[in-house]
């Protein structure tokens, strides 16, 4: 309750200032005119404009839920032979982007994953897991559909290119000699191609900007190991305040939906680990990130650069079955423009 409570308290200090102002024009070379770092694809680029950014992202999971409560350990053991007790994803991903025209830029970005997992047995035995693998390719359009004054209305899709490893493996208590796959939440690859429509919209004055966007990865086809990944959609607000021409600071809420898996790993054993049933692993979370971007100043060969920091914390979950409960997150990045 306290926790929600200064939620509250800093949304509302953060975007109370913010208003409207017709007479006010977008500049695109404040520390808030961009999004927060977790907020992709948010804006496009001026004409002939390459960017590179890097982010490093770790999210760490604990204990199992199921719909908005967690689970005694002891329950978890007697539905499923695992309990999961907690997970680390560590994400090292590049984009580039370039301003095609005006209007239209493209994007490309490419990730490299690192899981850990502690688990116990209904047994007693208590292991851990990991996985080290590269995520799948995805390739995006932007494209500016209306600028005016303070104003700009974004068009994004993207397709999502299944180089990922759908399906990693490891030596566990049950793999003998050998190794055996691994549940679903330590997978990099969806196995399938998708799609990933998005509208992005903000409003900048002098004093800050304010932005909110839909995306949403729906899956086409059939996955490469007998199942997909369920669809999954997006919704971010954030309001940002500019306290110098070098930093600002935001705070928003992040709302994520998917569904369940559709098919099933025929060499994964559902009653198991919760982690491994593909019935139940639909849910949504609502997080709140909080973060900082810094522009490099002065004349140097470091002017222009952008630093981002981004924390997240989990306001509310709710899950269809037992699943690993998100704990905290952080984003971490570097952005270069030439």
């Amino acid at each position: 309750m306290v926790r929600r409570s200064l939620i509250v308290a800093a949304l509302l200090a953060v975007s109370s200032p913010l208003a409207a102002q017709d007479e006010w024009v977008w500049s695109s070379n404040r520390p808030d005119a961009d999004a927060p770092l977790g907020v992709t694809g948010a804006r496009t680029l001026d004409l002939g404009t390459t960017e590179i950014t890097y982010r490093f992202t770790q999210m760490n999971s604990r204990g199992v839920w199921f719909a908005t409560d967690s689970l005694p350990l002891a329950t978890t053991l007697q539905l499923y032979q695992v309990a999961p007790l907690t997970l680390s994803k560590q994400t090292h991903s590049v984009m580039a982007a370039r301003g095609i025209t005006e209007n239209l830029t493209v994007t490309a970005s490419a990730e490299f994953s690192i899981y850990e997992r502690d688990q116990l047995t209904s047994g007693g035995i208590y292991y851990i897991t990991g996985a080290e693998e590269l995520g799948d390719v995805i390739a995006s359009a932007i494209y500016e559909a209306y600028r005016a004054g303070p104003y700009r209305l974004n068009f994004s899709m993207g397709a999502v290119i299944p180089v990922g490893k759908s399906r990693t493996w490891a030596t566990t208590p049950f793999s003998g000699a050998g190794e055996e796959p691994l549940p679903y939440d330590m997978r990099p690859g969806g196995g399938t191609f998708a799609v990933m429509p998005g509208i992005t919209g903000q409003m900048q004055n002098e004093v800050g900007s304010i932005g909110a966007q839909f995306r949403g990865r729906i899956n086409v086809g059939d996955g490469a190991s007998d199942f997909a990944l369920g669809d999954s959609y997006e919704a971010n607000g954030w309001a940002a305040y500019k306290f110098n021409d070098v930093f600002s600071a935001s705070a928003g809420i992040r709302w994520q939906i998917w569904g369940n898996i559709e098919g099933a790993d025929p060499l994964l054993n559902a009653t198991r680990d919760p982690g491994s049933d593909p019935v139940f692993l639909a849910g949504q979370r609502a997080d709140m990130p909080v973060g900082v971007n810094f522009v490099m100043p002065g004349d140097g060969p470091l002017a222009g650069h952008r630093m981002f920091f981004e924390a997240t914390y989990t306001l509310h979950q709710d899950y269809e079955g037992p699943q690993l409960g998100l704990d905290w997150g952080i984003n971490v990045g570097y952005k270069v423009a030439f």
